[in-house]
């Protein structure tokens, strides 16, 4: 339980400092990873390019669903988009890093289509070992808005307008798919004792993303007298949070 309690304080805070992370791009090592594939990708290089990944690279849709495996693929694949496509480039709008992992939120062109989209990289071995691209699902609403409303109610230790927030059916997982929680119930035991016996709880979203009715954050957490961080997807279905993606 004590894990759990550490785990579930990744989520929720008081204010938003969005310049932090994106100020430098590429002081993480992981990030010095990533960005040596956006060159080459803009230059369409494949050899370059391709030389980046590990050749046992997997390159998946959020959250689980690997499109392929393996750097001959990824090279058989892109070798075929460059082919199919006169013009292809890609700039990094804001990135969040954390450990060997980073979010990249990314404006692509394609032809003469442009569209915003978010990729999670790990990295390993000096090379990109997995690719998971977060698609831009469209949305009728502003899911910052019920974020915010958590966020308050969590550092205002008001368990009954931070559990409403949330969807009845809600999920909590760690990245990809290990479902940690799930429901009212469960949550409303978990958080009410957490917002009892850990006094200092808190923590400043340090960067966030948009996308769709995705909202990504970046967070700083106080613990215990202790501060770590974690990366954290929201996202948020008919004006509730139906599901949260935690990165540690």
């Amino acid at each position: 339980m004590k894990f759990l309690f550490k785990t579930l304080c990744f989520v929720f805070v008081i204010q938003v400092f969005p310049q932090s992370d994106s100020i430098s791009l590429i002081e993480n090592p992981s990030a010095k990873i990533v960005q040596k594939h956006i060159t080459p990708f803009n230059n369409r290089d494949l050899n370059t390019f391709s030389d980046v990944f590990h050749k046992k690279v997997v390159v998946k849709r959020f959250p689980s669903d690997t499109l392929y495996t393996g750097k001959e693929q990824l090279i058989k694949n892109y070798k075929k988009f460059f082919e199919k496509n006169q013009k292809s480039h890609v700039s990094v709008l804001n990135r969040m890093t954390l450990k060997n992992w980073v979010i990249d939120e990314e404006l692509g062109t394609v032809n003469n289509s442009t569209n915003r989209h978010v990729t999670v990289y790990t990295t390993s071995d000096e090379k990109i070992k997995s690719m998971t691209f977060v698609g831009n699902t469209k949305t009728s609403s502003n899911p910052e808005s019920i974020v915010n409303q958590q966020l308050l109610a969590y550092n205002n230790r008001e368990l009954d307008n931070f559990v409403k927030t949330y969807s009845k059916d809600v999920k909590l997982y760690f990245f990809p798919n290990q479902l940690i929680s799930e429901g009212h119930d469960t949550m409303r035991k978990q958080y009410g004792t957490m917002f009892e016996t850990i006094l200092d709880l808190n923590a400043e979203i340090v960067n966030r993303m948009v996308l769709g009715n995705k909202v990504i954050d970046k967070e700083k957490v106080l613990y215990n007298g202790n501060i770590f961080y974690a990366i954290a997807i929201y996202e948020v279905n008919d004006g509730k949070i139906s599901k949260v993606t935690f990165i540690q």
